[in-house]
């Protein structure tokens, strides 16, 4: 098991609980200037109540630009940042035309797909043109190709079984499909 040194866990809480402090604190004088000088918008509905913004207004706008990051190339095992900056306190950010080259680390394309590759891309290109992008959806809305039925046949005699089921990658595979194959204390390998 992985554990967090304490010292980190600490100054982290400590970090989360002071902005959270002060975020507190500012809404108190933003509510106190708001009634002090009173706006033209009597009778208007408020767009939030209480504290429904409050993550996004003190805690999102610090830290946004680590999100969402823009990239200007294909999503490989190495590709190119855009950076941005910003002159509102991250309320906006703006593009530059500089880019940082960084490396994936945090990108659904774990086995390198969605990149350009000498050997994968004429392939895709050529199983789009046969058998197009529905392939990879799920049976019930594509139906089953003969792609399908070589791939179960191939998983077959890899594994030595009598039967095999292939999904593609997503489509709710863990939470719907496996619960309605196996119980509890089941095993799928």
């Amino acid at each position: 098991m992985i554990t967090i040194p304490y010292l980190t866990a600490v100054s982290t809480y400590f970090s989360y609980g002071l902005i959270f402090a002060f975020g507190h604190l500012r809404d108190f004088f933003r509510r106190f200037l708001d009634w002090w000088l009173t706006s033209n918008l009597q009778g208007y509905a408020p767009i939030c109540l209480g504290h429904e913004d409050f993550y996004i207004r003190r805690f999102y706008h610090r830290i946004q630009d680590c999100f969402e990051r823009p990239i200007s190339s294909a999503p490989d095992a190495w590709f190119d940042v855009v950076e941005r900056y910003s002159n509102d306190n991250n309320k906006t950010l703006k593009r530059t035309t500089k880019t940082s080259r960084c490396l994936n680390l945090g990108s659904y394309n774990y086995l390198g797909f969605g990149s350009l590759d000498e050997y994968c891309t004429p392939r895709v290109i050529e199983s789009l043109k046969n058998f197009s992008a529905s392939t990879c959806s799920s049976r019930v809305d594509a139906g089953t190709t003969s792609v399908h039925a070589e791939l179960e046949e191939c998983v077959i005699r890899f594994v030595g079984k009598p039967a095999a089921v292939v999904f593609g990658m997503g489509y709710a595979t863990n939470s719907a499909i496996i619960p309605v194959l196996i119980g509890k204390g089941g095993l799928i390998i």
